[in-house]
């Protein structure tokens, strides 16, 4: 497994000068703490590089049977489907927090390097869902000043958003790992009939079949 020898850039936005600042050239105008103030980057977060989906599903082959207990265990030895991203990502920093309170052994480098490959995934997932999300908003009528207004951010910073977000619609996304099991009374399941018994968790049938959707 190799990882990615890009680095995720970061960009920030131009610095305004104050209002009533004088229009001089950048060599004779000397900075205030005025301007330290009114020029704080703002920065905008344009993701990380997208590792390809084979080395994103090596890397939770590579996680999950030493991480994956109960359900996602199972799983993960009948059909070999990893565990949720999250999880995965989050067990290697439950086991690096352990490290330090000396009670557990420091993750290895490359089970380190495994979890950013998938939260590298993940991040992808969400820049993607945005960009989408931000299409919804322009198609139903929503401006970029009420995007902005929702978002917390200058016009302009959203629509700088957006310019970096969309090219991620291109990039090549891993399937995402599946979702957790519901419990039997969580939403999405069907109400339960009268007269049927209930169970504080469902089967392996009802989990294959309905829970994951094959």
């Amino acid at each position: 497994m190799t990882t990615p020898d890009r680095v995720p850039a970061i960009r920030t936005s131009k610095c305004r000068p104050p209002t009533g600042a004088p229009d001089r050239a950048d060599h004779e105008r000397q900075p205030s703490s005025a301007d330290a103030v009114s020029c704080s980057p703002v920065v905008v977060s344009v993701g990380l590089p997208a590792p390809t989906p084979q080395t994103v599903q090596q890397a939770r082959a590579y996680l999950t049977p030493r991480h994956a207990t109960g359900v996602d265990g199972f799983l993960w030895q009948s059909k070999e489907r990893p565990m949720p991203d999250r999880d995965a990502i989050n067990a290697v920093i439950t086991a690096g927090d352990r490290a330090q309170h000396g009670t557990g052994d420091h993750p290895e480098p490359v089970e380190v390097a495994a979890a950013l490959l998938v939260l590298s995934a993940v991040r992808l997932g969400l820049d993607q869902t945005e960009a989408r999300l931000l299409n919804t908003a322009q198609a139903s009528g929503m401006g970029f000043e009420q995007i902005a207004a929702v978002l917390d951010l200058s016009v302009e910073e959203a629509e700088e958003r957006y310019r970096q977000l969309k090219p991620r619609l291109d990039e090549p996304a891993a399937t995402p790992s599946p979702p957790p099991p519901r419990r039997a009374g969580t939403p999405g399941r069907s109400p339960r009939q009268p007269g049927t018994r209930t169970r504080d968790q469902p089967t392996w049938d009802e989990l294959d079949d309905e829970d994951w959707g094959n």
